[in-house]
């Protein structure tokens, strides 16, 4: 009996972890990342950035933020602090680093380009960590070419805000 009390008690502490962060009252945005994740510590859940970090957020990346484009910068809280990311071309920002050994988009690719020095990022993806090439139409997975914050978000993507926009 005791050990799915545990494997419960376990699985529901890791629901609880994974959770998303609570919203503001009515359901609204959190306005304030910085006290939330100062209260919140680490939660790898990533969030549309409230308008009023924009600018501050778009200072700290070397960006000109595009009028009307309220969704392409995203935040979260790692160690109490709030990090932010801004999507670009090649920048996925919503999910962690694809760590997977095996790549689905550049297998496809081999097998119908037989042999290939690269696999272009539009078929292995871009949150890939890894090079592909293809040899005799199977998938070869290279070096790392990323480098991972200990919670597994690409780490020159997420840059740490301080509170009155710097790094």
């Amino acid at each position: 009996m005791l050990p799915v009390i545990s494997f419960g008690l376990s699985a529901l502490l890791c629901a609880a972890a994974a959770a998303p962060p609570p919203k503001a009252a009515g359901g609204a945005e959190i306005s304030d990342p910085f006290r939330y994740c100062k209260a919140a510590g680490t939660r790898d859940t990533v969030q549309p950035l409230p308008q009023n970090l924009k600018s501050a957020a778009a200072a700290l990346l070397g960006l000109v933020r595009a009028a009307g484009d309220p969704e392409e910068y995203f935040w979260r809280c790692m160690d109490g602090a709030v990090f932010v990311c801004a999507i670009g071309a090649n920048i996925p920002c919503r999910s962690k680093a694809d760590r997977s050994r095996r790549n689905v988009g550049a297998e496809a690719f081999c097998r119908e380009t037989g042999n290939a020095d690269f696999v272009p990022a539009y078929a292995a993806g871009h949150g890939t960590i890894y090079e592909w090439r293809c040899v005799s139409g199977a998938a070869v997975r290279g070096k790392a070419i990323a480098q991972l914050d200990r919670r597994g978000f690409q780490r020159d993507f997420w840059h740490r805000l301080a509170p009155g926009g710097t790094g």
